[in-house]
């Protein structure tokens, strides 16, 4: 089996918007004993914490949801929407400034028929529907809540964690607003969605 290189904790404790761009390509993976699971990440959305109308932890509001966004750079935070799919993300810059970055679209590299298998609908041309949004991506690598919310992604022990992937070329990142955000007034501007075409 194939070893790939974790991503460390300084990967992380940089600034949120570098942290975001650079996760473009980066390999996403779901290591278990019997299977692996990896996805090629191609868009992120960055979340600058405490003077980001869009976070959960705006004006560092902390609560028994959001306590998570505090902990060490390279933590996972997932939350659920809607009442029924999950979103990943991972904490950035140092410990206490709780800002991170969502994992909004993978583009699968192993495990597919797994992946296929878990999200049980009709997947399109070029894997159209598979992990094309940040529920579905959960929904395809079984990512929850319970199993990986406040989970060290740099800690050797950790199941999902990020992993050097392929090379990106910075001039063919696409730059946009983020999606879903209404509430967030003027920051609902903030050209903070990262992503490539694939």
């Amino acid at each position: 089996m194939t070893e790939f290189t974790r991503l460390q904790r300084d990967f992380f404790s940089r600034d949120t918007i570098i942290v975001a761009k650079d996760l473009i390509g980066k390999f996403l993976i779901r290591a278990e004993s019997d299977y692996r699971m990896i996805g090629k990440i191609t868009e992120v959305e960055a979340y600058l914490g405490p003077n980001d109308k869009a976070s959960h932890s705006y004006n560092f509001h902390k609560s028994k949801r959001t306590k998570v966004m505090y902990e060490k750079p390279g933590t996972l935070y997932v939350y659920l929407v809607y009442g029924m799919y999950y979103c990943l993300n991972v904490i950035t810059e140092q410990e206490g400034i709780p800002c991170a970055v969502l994992i909004r679209k993978l583009y699968p590299i192993d495990g597919i028929e797994i992946m296929k298998e878990r999200r049980k609908v009709k997947i399109g041309k070029n894997f159209k529907n598979l992990m094309d949004g940040p529920g579905k991506l959960c929904m395809a690598m079984d990512i929850t809540k319970e199993l990986f919310n406040g989970v060290d992604s740099c800690s050797n022990k950790a199941k999902l964690f990020f992993s050097i992937g392929e090379k990106v070329n910075k001039q063919d990142i696409f730059t946009g607003k983020r999606i879903g955000i209404e509430y967030a007034e003027e920051d609902r501007e903030k050209l903070l969605r990262f992503w490539i075409e694939t």
